[in-house]
């Protein structure tokens, strides 16, 4: 392997990218692989560059701007796309370089890549980005509205903050997790984070997000793409979007044909490893099927376009995904899966659907009874996270048992009869709830779970939104107090088999905490000081306000 270090690449201001070069014995030109990163080049570098050196690519490392030893400011997405442009057109311009790029990496070193591609290089053939957001407000600082404390806390503190990671080992994340404003924040850490509060105060849908939101760049992406997700990431609903936006969208037909889409069950940090850590996420063991070797696939994509390698890729399936339940994998044509039929489970109860021992059912059939069932948020006393895409650090992620939190009369609960045969539900997950509260806004945290034989509930999906952005991220409008409103809850996507005997389960809250941010109950942003007020919120079923959940069923050989 023969590296050039620390080449200085200039983006179209002038700015001054730190890269190395690493390349194959032999005279080349090669392929080449372009690998974009905040958390310093040279240790990814070291990892990753052999994978591609030994199989005949030039791998390009770079640190994004304003990291490490590239010049400028790092503000997280803002420079990507002019500078992950400006860099193709250097490497398509050395001798080394055949012509012919492709991207790759995860989280951030996938979320460079969609504005990179947007520019149409013509030596750009493929991109490959894993585990990464679609909308910055929607997907990672915000989950529909739900401010990510836990995300942006610890991400913008040891990333955003100097060309480095500053000493993070005087404080506990807990204690951060519980300062109400900026202010605290930066006194307890010893140092201020202007992105965070950036992030902070644009709290709709506006001109500081439009221009990173990639689900505008979908359209202007030429080349086909492989993505790669795993049903508890907390970033997963980018993953589904970039392959669907791009699919439909795209600005040509080899990219609008060529993209597929790869979604196990791991977490964030569980899509690359091999071995154990690869089969068993949460509660639940997923056995050696799970166990695919993630790189090989994406290199499977690379060769095909970038080498011209006759190696089956084509004839591959536009979608794999794990079926959990059955714990094998699924070849589908198309997400969400033609043929699934919706079925809808509609929430009823006598008006005590709060905690394990109340009277919340999902009925197939509409009640005929109206009722609301009610629960007190407290934000000094929030409902705690557990299960789910929990990112961070975090305790209990993915397929967690609920039953801890069930003891508090804050969750609802919504319990189906025992299902008298299995029931393959794969595709998206919807709810729809008519809801109200007594302060003038509120969050929603709304879980599909399975209740097992063994009496555990354990999470499938999380969906969230606060309810501000019920009809637009663009204008949040306070909820009219007391008075039932319609609101749509995305609940992610899912491909599990509840075996017979199981029960489909519905829990509601308005926490979870340190996931999210506990609500003010007020219009003020995040981190405002604002007083906050305990929220009073109901639940509507019945005639008129028909609550109910909406799940894609598939017919399976």
């Amino acid at each position: 392997m023969q590296p050039l270090l620390c080449q200085r690449v200039p983006s179209d201001d002038g700015a001054e990218l730190a890269t190395d070069v690493y390349l194959p014995d032999g005279p080349g030109p090669f392929p080449t692989i372009l690998f974009r990163t905040p958390y310093h080049r040279i240790g990814a570098a070291a990892t990753h560059a052999p994978i591609f050196v030994e199989r005949g690519y030039a791998f390009v490392a770079q640190d994004c701007r304003g990291k490490y030893d590239s010049d400028g400011v790092f503000v997280p997405l803002v420079d990507e796309a002019r500078d992950g442009q400006a860099t193709l057109d250097w490497i398509a311009n050395q001798r080394w370089c055949n012509g012919r790029i492709g991207l790759w990496g995860r989280s951030y070193g996938g979320i460079v890549q969609v504005p990179a591609a947007s520019g149409g290089h013509p030596a750009l053939r493929a991109i490959c980005p894993a585990v990464t957001p679609a909308s910055l407000f929607r997907d990672w600082i915000r989950y529909d509205g739900c401010f990510a404390l836990a995300n942006t806390l610890l991400w913008s503190l040891t990333n955003a903050t100097c060309r480095n990671r500053p000493p993070m080992d005087h404080f506990t994340w807990e204690e951060l997790h519980r300062l109400g404003t900026l202010d605290e924040i930066a006194t307890r850490v010893g140092f201020r984070t202007p992105v965070m509060a950036d992030w902070a105060a644009h709290d709709r849908q506006d001109e500081y997000w439009d221009p990173v939101d990639q689900t505008a760049m979908h359209a202007r992406i030429t080349v086909p793409g492989y993505h790669v997700g795993g049903w508890f990431d907390h970033l997963t609903r980018g993953t589904f979007s970039a392959y669907r936006g791009i699919a439909e969208r795209g600005a040509t037909d080899a990219a609008r044909a060529g993209q597929k889409l790869l979604v196990g069950p791991w977490g964030h940090r569980t899509v690359s490893p091999m071995g154990p850590e690869h089969t068993a996420y949460g509660d639940w063991q997923f056995g050696p099927e799970a166990d695919v070797p993630v790189t090989a696939q994406e290199l499977q994509c690379l060769d095909h376009f970038l080498r011209d390698a006759d190696n089956g890729y084509d004839a591959q399936p536009a979608v794999k995904a794990f079926l959990m339940g059955e714990n094998r994998w699924l070849s589908l044509p198309a997400w969400p899966p033609p043929g699934a039929q919706a079925r809808h489970w509609h929430l009823d109860s006598g008006g005590g659907a709060n905690m394990r021992i109340g009277d919340g059912a999902l009925r197939e059939t509409p009640p005929d009874r109206s009722a609301a069932d009610t629960y007190r948020f407290d934000p000094a006393d929030p409902t705690p996270a557990r299960g789910g895409p929990l990112f961070w650090g975090l305790d209990h992620p993915g397929p967690a048992d609920q039953r801890p939190l069930l003891e508090r009369p804050d969750v609802l609960l919504y319990r189906g009869e025992r299902l008298p045969r299995a029931l393959a539900v794969v595709g998206d997950i919807e709810a729809e709830l008519f809801v109200s509260s007594e302060a003038e806004d509120t969050d929603l945290i709304v879980k599909l779970c399975v209740e097992e034989a063994s009496g555990a509930i354990i999470s499938l999906t999380t969906g969230t939104l606060r309810l501000r952005y019920r009809d637009s991220w663009r204008d949040p409008a306070p909820l009219p107090r007391g008075t039932p409103v319609r609101v749509g809850v995305h609940m992610a996507h899912l491909a599990y088999v509840f075996p017979a005997g199981s029960r489909v389960c519905l829990t509601l809250a308005s926490g979870e905490f340190p996931r999210i941010q506990p609500h003010s109950g007020t219009m003020a942003p995040p981190f405002s000081g604002t007083p906050r007020v305990v929220q009073r919120n109901s639940v509507y079923h019945g005639p008129g306000t028909a609550s109910r959940l909406t799940l894609p069923i598939l017919e399976l050989n």
